[in-house]
């Protein structure tokens, strides 16, 4: 049977979401290529006919999805880029974004794994990261150099928060993490310097 052309693309975009799920749950050590092919309700060989390695996998699960939280930051005017972030911030230090990892952000969820993994997916992360500080960085406020700084402590503050709070058991102590950290986090995109 032929397939047209459009779906291998497809098929790889669909194992590349249903893997980044799975991925973001239970972790890059803790999931075989079996698991990842059953999450996409493919084969292991259609898996590996779109992806030479596991590590592939990854790779182009943070390529993809890394960020994605941030994209409606892009071309905003900075008065309005730190209104949307707000709201952004808002979300992601929510109690559904640390109870649901497998629908939330890569870098919480797989940022242990990508320093364990090989320099192609590093560089992925590193290429994606640095997208995110470049939406981050119009929304802060100072010089250049102070504004980049200001967006990186943003970005370790939240991404930390969620992952502490995920690591602690429910609880009022989980919930003092993430509310600390937007109290912070919305002090710093305010529009008052």
């Amino acid at each position: 049977m032929r397939y047209s052309k459009g779906h291998k693309a497809q098929a790889k975009a669909a194992i590349v979401r249903e893997a980044s799920r799975t991925l973001k749950e239970s972790g890059f050590h803790a999931v075989g290529v079996d698991a990842l092919a059953a999450s996409a309700q493919v084969t292991s060989g259609a898996l590996y006919s779109n992806f030479a390695s596991k590590e592939a996998v990854l790779e182009e699960v943070v390529a993809a999805q890394l960020g994605v939280e941030f994209a409606g930051l892009a071309g905003q005017e900075p008065a309005e880029r730190r209104r949307v972030l707000g709201e952004v911030l808002r979300l992601y230090l929510s109690d559904q974004h640390r109870d649901d990892p497998a629908h939330g952000c890569v870098m919480p969820a797989l940022s242990a794994d990508v320093a364990r993994a090989g320099g192609p997916v590093r560089e992925a992360y590193q290429h994606r990261i640095t997208d995110v500080i470049a939406a981050f960085t119009p929304a802060m406020h100072g010089t250049q150099e102070e504004k980049q700084q200001q967006a990186w402590t943003l970005l370790a503050s939240i991404v930390g928060a969620v992952t502490i709070a995920r690591a602690l058991p429910a609880g009022d102590q989980a919930q003092a993490v993430l509310d600390a950290a937007l109290a912070s986090a919305l002090r710093s995109v305010t529009d008052e310097p």
